[in-house]
C-alpha cells in the first residue's frame, strides 16, 4: 500500500512539473546526432599513379555517422542554423579505404508552422572537406571546399515544458539528404587535374534534442 501511495505521489508531483505545449519545434539550441551512409560520384579518371589510370574513379559506400549542433530563432520561426560534423569509411577504387571527414555551415528553411510535429524543411550549406590516405600510402589524401543543398524533416517524437519555465524541451526523429559538390585539391591519386569535383549525397537518420 505504501509502495502504491508513494507511486501516486511521484506521478502527482511529475505531473505538476510538466506541463503540455503546443509547440513542436521550439526556440533555442539544440544537439543530435546519428548513421549517415556515404554517397559519393564523380565524372573524372584516375591518374597515371593510380592502380588502374584512366578508369573512372569510383567510391564503394561504407558507412558514417555524424553529430550537429544548431539554433532555432524564436521570431523568425522558420529559419534556424546547424552545423553538422561527420565521419564517413568508404573505399576508393575498390583498393583501398579512406575516411571521409566533413564539416559544414547549414542555413535552414522551414515551410511549415512550429506547432507541427512533422516539419520538412530545405537547407543551403558551405563546408569543408578532408580525405584521409589509404593503405596504400599512393597520394589519395585530399582536401577541399563543398557548397551544396539539401531537403530534410523532423518529427517531434517527445515534447514537454517544465512549468514556470518558457522554453520547450523535445526530443525528435530526423532524416536529412543533402546534395553536395565537393571540390578536392591536393590530391595525385584521384585525377590528373588540379582539382577534382566530386557529388557527395550523404544520407543522415537520426534524432536531436532541443533544450
Amino acid at each position: 500500500m505504501k509502495k502504491i501511495f508513494a507511486l501516486f505521489v511521484a506521478l502527482f508531483t511529475f505531473s505538476i512539473l510538466i506541463q503540455a505545449t503546443a509547440h513542436a519545434r521550439s526556440s533555442g539550441f539544440y544537439i543530435g546526432g546519428g548513421y549517415q551512409q556515404p554517397v559519393m560520384l564523380t565524372w573524372k579518371k584516375q591518374s597515371t599513379v593510380a592502380v588502374d589510370p584512366g578508369s573512372s574513379i569510383k567510391f564503394w559506400p561504407g558507412f558514417g555517422g555524424y553529430l550537429v549542433g544548431g539554433y532555432e530563432f524564436e521570431k523568425a520561426d522558420w529559419f534556424g542554423l546547424a552545423m553538422p560534423v561527420s565521419w564517413s569509411l568508404v573505399r576508393l577504387n575498390k583498393d583501398e579505404w579512406v575516411q571521409l571527414i566533413t564539416a559544414d555551415a547549414e542555413a535552414i528553411f522551414h515551410f511549415m508552422d512550429s506547432e507541427n510535429k512533422f516539419d520538412p524543411y530545405v537547407a543551403g550549406l558551405i563546408g569543408f572537406n578532408f580525405l584521409t590516405e589509404g593503405s596504400d600510402s599512393n597520394g589519395s589524401q585530399s582536401f577541399g571546399p563543398s557548397f551544396g543543398a539539401g531537403f530534410g524533416m523532423r518529427y517531434t517524437l517527445v515534447e514537454y515544458a517544465m512549468a514556470g519555465s518558457p522554453n520547450v524541451t523535445n526530443l525528435s526523429f530526423t532524416a536529412e539528404v543533402p546534395v553536395k559538390i565537393m571540390l578536392f585539391v591536393n590530391d595525385q591519386e584521384l585525377a590528373d587535374s588540379k582539382t577534382t569535383p566530386i557529388i557527395s549525397i550523404p544520407v543522415k537518420v537520426g534524432l536531436t534534442y532541443s533544450f
